[in-house]
């Protein structure tokens, strides 16, 4: 193993791990890979590693952030422990510990400039123009307390794991004959009849006794809890206000334009006329007619009943075709035609308009723009120590607003997703979510830190006050807890149809009869796979169940809002052999799976070699307190 990884560094095995990696921080952003070493009990050891709690905190706590982003900040604890997510961020930082043993094992070693190159690359570190930015990289490092050595240090080990992994998988192939049975088994397409019934489709029950609708009531009283609501001050400081506060002078703006005069290069631009034909001998024709018309293009296309396009000004790259050779002509003559995939052109450059430099009066408002918003975020750290400083001090957050300049917003009832009492929602902001989860974590009266925020920004919330959750009265509630009651009474009544449905089709009766004497609505399903069930609006257990049967065969289950009966019509093998299979899709899927279990076994022989050991008691007590 160590031959081959040391033969992959340089080559398409790096070429590979940048993409893996490079996607990865596109997803997350960098802060993930920023994280605390402080000295603390150890939880796991990995052979001779050592995993502090405080590491496994903070690497579940960006668990749990990313879960909150994607829930709308409707996920707590008893939700990632139902979840399993401690043992997943347990088994994560294992597995991650294993490699970096498997690398140091296997001698390999992650050059500077590799290092360099893949930190060059990183998106959360390019300027708009796409280009590397070394000052967002100390700012970086420096919000998190992080020297360049350390940093590139965590690049290093990243990506010797990568490495790692790659060797492990380096020989995986998925067999033609498993390719084949795979793609037969995903690729069988059936044909049913379908049977539905609405449960809204039902008769009225008619009217509950009170006794239904307590039994609803207490229940479900879940359903009829009103949620905990605050009332919140926010206070929010935005780069883009900031930046308006800053004072840049021209002699600055100077400085700025100076050092970004690459961007601000504009290269030789031509107008041409353009006539494209399809073979040489009618592009030559039309070229020595021009000629002898005084390099009159227009005239001499007529005469061959060919038209002639006005282009430009483009840049050589605007016109990949044919720019090399454009750009290559003088000015108002006639060459040679010449030949490109799109055909043949005779061309006759019309106007040159020379490469350029813009002026910094050309550029004024666009160099001021980004000095301002540099500035700006150069000065945010110091305000928001000063907000802090202020707040610490007993300033109130009105106090320090009307101080720092930075705005207050009110929010009165609000839930901890945003939504007020009356359904409607708060206005949305890029900080709504880390802002409603921060403030729901606080006391009444008090207030958070000056918390970091979206686009450079922060943001401070107090909580006014609280109103906690509670049960809403039955007689408030009454009409919500009905329709539950009638929902309840429909939806049994829908299942009661269906098995009838379905007795009749075994029966032997027509499907179409029993559809008319029934209500049921009777379709016909598209031809679908295993894994396309949800074109033909068939619930995943539904379709498992159609793929068990034989033709004429019959199922039923629920539907979101109804019941379903169905009746195999046809069976629709599928051709690996045929021209158009999809095999190679399938051949990387298998691949994939593979590859994922030539991982689980390495990792099975790490741990042979390392033995981990996991306190569980201590992780239990870290999370119990919480």
């Amino acid at each position: 193993m160590l031959q081959f990884i040391r033969g992959a560094v340089g080559t398409w095995v790096v070429k590979i791990l940048f993409a893996v990696l490079i996607a990865s921080f596109a997803i997350w952003g960098i802060g993930d890979i920023f994280r605390s070493h402080g000295p603390t009990t150890t939880v796991a050891e990995i052979g001779p590693i050592k995993i502090p709690a405080s590491e496994l905190e903070h690497e579940f706590q960006q668990q749990m952030d990313r879960l909150r982003r994607m829930f709308g900040g409707q996920f707590d604890m008893e939700q990632a422990k139902r979840f399993g997510l401690v043992d997943q961020t347990v088994g994560e930082i294992v597995q991650r510990s294993l490699l970096d043993l498997a690398a140091k094992d296997a001698g390999l070693m992650v050059g500077d400039d590799l290092v360099r190159q893949r930190i060059h690359q990183l998106p959360g570190f390019r300027n708009e123009q796409g280009q590397f930015d070394s000052e967002r990289l100390l700012r970086a490092l420096s919000a998190n307390g992080l020297s360049e050595g350390t940093f590139g240090e965590m690049i290093r080990e990243e990506t010797g794991r990568q490495l790692v992994s790659n060797a492990v998988t380096a020989g995986a192939f998925a067999p033609g004959p498993l390719v084949e049975i795979l793609y037969r088994y995903h690729q069988e397409r059936r044909v049913a009849e379908t049977l539905t019934l609405a449960n809204a489709a039902m008769p009225d029950p008619g009217a509950a006794d009170d006794a239904a609708l307590t039994r609803i009531y207490e229940d479900k009283i879940t359903r009829f809890t009103a949620p905990e609501y605050r009332a919140l001050t926010v206070g929010t400081v935005t780069l883009d206000a900031l930046a308006k506060t800053v004072d840049v002078s021209e002699d600055e703006l100077k400085t700025a334009y100076d050092a970004r005069a690459d961007e601000f290069q504009l290269p030789e631009r031509r107008s041409f006329q353009q006539v494209l034909v399809d073979s040489e001998e009618k592009a030559r024709k039309i070229a020595e007619a021009a000629r002898a018309a005084h390099n009159d293009l227009t005239a001499a296309a007529k005469t061959e009943g060919a038209s002639v396009g006005e282009l430009g000004p483009a840049s050589e790259t605007e016109v990949p075709e044919i720019g090399v050779s454009i750009f290559a002509l003088e000015p108002n003559i006639i060459p040679d035609p010449f030949k490109s995939d799109l055909g043949w052109h005779v061309v006759k450059v019309t106007k040159i308009e020379p490469a350029r430099v813009r002026k910094l009066d050309e550029v004024h408002a666009d160099v001021e723009s980004q000095v301002r918003k540099d500035r700006a975020a150069d000065a945010m750290p110091t305000l928001i120590n000063s907000i802090e400083d202020a707040l610490a001090g007993g300033a109130t957050l009105e106090e320090a607003a009307a101080k720092f300049k930075f705005t207050l917003t009110k929010l009165d009832m609000v839930d901890a997703t945003g939504a007020k009492p009356d359904g409607s929602r708060v206005a949305e902001s890029p900080d709504l979510v880390h802002t409603l989860q921060t403030a729901f974590e606080l006391a009444q009266g008090a207030h958070s830190p000056v918390t970091e925020g979206a686009d450079n920004g922060a943001f401070v919330v107090r909580v006014d006050g609280i109103t906690p959750s509670h049960p809403r009265p039955l007689a408030e509630v009454r009409d919500q807890v009905t329709d539950v009651w009638k929902a309840e009474q429909q939806a049994k009544a829908a299942v009661a149809k269906a098995e009838d449905i379905e007795n009749r089709l075994k029966a032997g009766e027509a499907i179409d009869t029993v559809a008319k004497a029934t209500g049921a609505v009777l379709a016909t399903t598209p031809p679908i796979t295993r894994d396309s069930g949800q074109d033909a609006k068939l619930p995943a257990d539904i379709v498992k169940a159609l793929f068990a049967l034989t033709p004429g065969g019959e199922t039923k289950g629920a539907t979101p809002d109804g019941q379903v009966v169905v009746k195999l019509k046809d069976i629709l093998p599928a051709d690996p052999k045929a021209a158009d299979a999809p095999l190679n899709t399938v051949r990387d899927t298998a691949l994939k799976g593979i590859s994922g279990d030539l991982m689980d076994e390495f990792g099975d022989a790490l741990r042979l070699q390392y033995p981990v050991r996991v306190n569980r008691e201590r992780i239990q007590s870290m999370f119990s307190s919480n």
